[in-house]
């Protein structure tokens, strides 16, 4: 459904009742003087007669008069502010009240402008945008409750205007409102619209608002009685329930659903719900539906790209993360270390580091950490050792975090000892920091030390016991560099079993059930494990066991595809060049 905008809503908006504007004076005095004194006709309403003054013009005020405009027109809105609330006090004249209020206000004399609009709403109770401007200063000054009043009368003079109000009301309140002061006023305000599902809505919100959920959720069931799978209650009710009754919650959205046909709202929640749940498929699913009917979507592309990224799908999650930085340029900072990694994962390692290089926020310690490495993978030495000197080491944690990156610049440089030098300095500094152990027990592998790398791998299970990552990484030095396979096995399996579908595991275990000659049920983990991540080493084994079973055309042509992405992968070449390809 369309929602009309309030217009009272959108008036006080404008006079600043929120953070989204403010009632301070223009950027210049001069433009805050053009602004008043051309102010749109309809600002200048006509007034009756019966209400106005009848006071005589003598030389005193005609001066004053002068006094403020001329002040107005050369720019010194703040003594012509001063001057035309002194006349209001005289005059008692709602249209001299009305300019000074606008004097006031465009100068930021904010008590200055509430007693113009004081004197304004007691001369002309029937005038709107006085009212309008009592309710913005009111709620600036938190005296929530003296609102009431005036709100009142603007939902009398515009009944049409109400259900809109109560729709869009919560974007009334800042930060720093009184909620349950806002609460309270809600529930006065919406007495009187008992069979309107808007006031209950409101109610809602400000239930919400004021971490009441429990009668939150019983005004939007009241709102849903009236107005069955109405949108807002809706979205609203799975909000309220983030986390909880995932069930009840998609079933709540799969009727609303059928009910909202061409509703985007309704299926970007059923896309939430889902991702949460962690069903990425489902969820890609319904991003995907949005983005069918708005290929510039953005919270769509957004969430197709980080759903793609749960699911291995690379090259649709660079496309979909990529689009949306282009048509939202002031999210790159959030989602440039995302898109750091999807090009990493691509071997595009320049891009990588240019995505990585605009990171903000908490993620951007974390992608400065990845450009040492990727400078290094490149070739240029002296930006990766750039890169790795500007790394914080002031905490144990950057301390630990520098050796990490430290070891992979080395392990580039095809100095594997100095890997593993950096990971045993850092390790006698601190002990007890297991990522340190696993870190080194790789390098220690490639290095030929099977024994030395089988051991930190056991350390590190002592300080994270049932690691999947330690369980997978001793099972797979077990089945590749010994011929201990039943002992490979139970590490393989308990990783497994918690990770079913971790293309990692797959492949670890795909590899072991190769070496235990295995073919068929190799190939079929390996298979899952290529299609989930197209990396070199898994293609590599892929190829060997198809190689094996007498599929050598296969074996060539993915050994052939994984060396053109990853021309310097080591395991690749090696088959590659075992098999005589």
């Amino acid at each position: 459904m369309t929602l009309r905008i309030s217009v009272l809503l959108a008036s006080l908006l404008l006079m600043g009742v929120t953070g989204c504007a403010t009632l301070t004076a223009p950027s210049s005095a001069s433009s805050a003087a053009s602004a008043v004194a051309s102010a749109p006709a309809e600002e200048v309403p006509e007034y009756d007669p019966v209400i106005l003054p009848k006071q005589q013009l003598d030389d005193e005020m005609v001066m004053r008069f002068l006094v403020g405009d001329v002040a107005a027109q050369r720019g010194n809105i703040p003594l012509a502010a001063e001057a035309w609330v002194d006349l209001t006090r005289r005059t008692k004249d709602p249209r001299v009240a009305q300019r000074a209020a606008q004097l006031a206000v465009a100068s930021g004399q904010l008590a200055l402008a509430q007693e113009a609009t004081e004197i304004w709403v007691a001369t002309a109770p029937s005038s709107l945008p006085a009212r309008q401007l009592m309710i913005s200063l009111l709620l600036r000054s938190n005296r929530i409750a003296d609102a009431e009043v005036h709100l009142n009368a603007m939902f009398a003079a515009k009944p049409q205007e109400v259900a809109p109000f109560f729709m869009q009301m919560h974007q009334l309140w800042g930060k720093e409102v009184d909620r349950q002061a806002v609460l309270q006023l809600t529930l006065r305000l919406s007495d009187a619209y008992a069979p309107m599902p808007e006031a209950h809505f409101a109610r809602a919100v400000a239930y919400g608002n004021a971490q009441q959920v429990d009668m939150a959720q019983q005004e939007l069931d009241t709102a849903l009685k009236l107005r069955p799978q109405w949108e807002p209650a809706v979205l609203y009710k799975v909000q309220l329930n983030e986390g909880a009754d995932h069930a009840q919650m998609s079933q709540l959205l799969s009727d609303a659903a059928k009910a909202n046909p061409m509703s985007s709202n309704i299926v970007l929640a059923q896309a939430r719900i889902a991702a949460d749940a962690g069903q990425y498929a489902q969820a890609g699913q319904y991003y995907e539906m949005v983005l069918a009917r708005d290929p510039n979507h953005l919270e769509a592309l957004v969430g197709a790209g980080l759903v793609a990224m749960q699911v291995n799908e690379i090259a649709k999650a660079q496309q979909y993360l990529t689009r949306s930085v282009q048509l939202n340029p002031k999210s790159v900072g959030h989602l440039a270390p995302y898109l750091g990694q999807l090009a990493e994962q691509r071997h595009q390692y320049q891009l990588a580091i240019d995505w990585y290089s605009k990171a903000e926020g908490e993620r951007k310690a974390t992608a400065t950490q990845r450009l040492p490495r990727l400078y290094a993978k490149l070739g240029q030495q002296q930006l990766a050792d750039q890169a790795l000197a500007a790394l914080p080491d002031v905490t144990p944690q950057n301390k630990v975090d520098k050796a990490q990156v430290s070891a992979q610049v080395w392990r580039e440089r095809k100095d594997l000892p100095r890997s593993i030098a950096v990971l045993s300095e850092a390790i006698a500094q601190a002990p007890d920091q297991a990522e340190l152990y696993y870190d080194r027990s790789l390098y220690l592998d490639l290095n030929g030390d099977t024994a030395g790398a089988e051991a930190d791998l056991r350390h590190y299970l002592t300080l994270v016991p049932n690691s999947v990552n330690g369980m997978n990484a001793l099972g797979y030095i077990l089945a590749n560099r010994t011929n201990r396979y039943a002992e490979a096995d139970t590490y393989l399996s308990m990783a497994l079993a918690q990770q079913p579908d971790n293309p990692v595991i797959q492949d670890s275990m795909g590899w072991l059930r190769f070496k235990q000659g295995k073919l068929k049920e190799a190939q079929a983990l390996l298979e899952k494990a290529f299609k989930a991540m197209p990396d070199a080493e898994v293609g590599a084994h892929l190829a060997e066991v198809l190689w094996m079973q007498g599929d050598k055309t296969r074996a060539q042509q993915i050994l052939r595809d994984v060396l053109a992405q990853q021309p310097d992968d080591e395991v690749a070449l090696e088959v590659s060049q075992r098999l005589g390809l």
